[in-house]
């Protein structure tokens, strides 16, 4: 085979492979589609003076005891209260899925370690449900060093959220139907 020859066949192989590698929910490359479901299983408060909670561990935890390194999930209503704020548990529809990354600020400037800066890399799904036209979204997230950091998988998203959701992906998509990962 000629070198001309073996390049494109190298280019088809290589990127089968890629393919299958994205499309995984242990792959930090596959965002939940557009189409999923995020089913809340119970009521969740958020907080008053808050439009948000926050899940990690499959807990919800005070935002000052969020351990940014590790994935965590903001789930966030549209409006702010002095009153705290019940959701119900309801489906919503996934209508829109973003990724996303940016440095990390803190008030006295860029936080740095070892003279590196962190990136906080987020994938934010916006919701919608008939019954509860307040809730806004779900941003899953986690910091990590700019050289090797990366968005949390599906399988660390339904992690960090327990038993308070689950995410269903579309059927006939990678992972689609389920919930859970698939037994390994």
């Amino acid at each position: 085979m000629t070198r001309f020859g073996f390049v494109p066949l190298l280019l088809l192989v290589g990127g089968c492979q890629l393919a299958a590698i994205n499309e995984n929910v242990d792959s930090p490359f596959y965002p939940p589609p557009v189409g999923s479901k995020l089913i809340l299983k119970k009521d969740i408060t958020i907080p008053f003076e808050s439009a948000h909670v926050m899940l990690q561990g499959g807990q919800t935890v005070n935002q000052r005891s969020v351990n940014n390194y590790q994935p965590n999930c903001r789930f966030e209503v549209n409006a702010v209260l002095n009153t705290p704020q019940t959701v119900t548990a309801d489906e919503f529809q996934v209508t829109h899925v973003s990724t996303n990354n940016y440095q990390v600020k803190s008030g006295d400037g860029f936080i740095k370690v070892s003279n590196l800066s962190w990136f906080n890399y987020v994938t934010i799904m916006k919701l919608s449900s008939p019954r509860q036209p307040q809730v806004r979204s779900l941003t899953c997230q986690q910091w990590g060093d700019p050289s090797y950091g990366k968005q949390a998988s599906i399988t660390q998203m339904r992690a960090a959220m327990g038993d308070f959701f689950s995410l269903e992906l579309p059927p006939g998509t990678p992972g689609g139907g389920t919930t859970e990962p698939a037994s390994k």
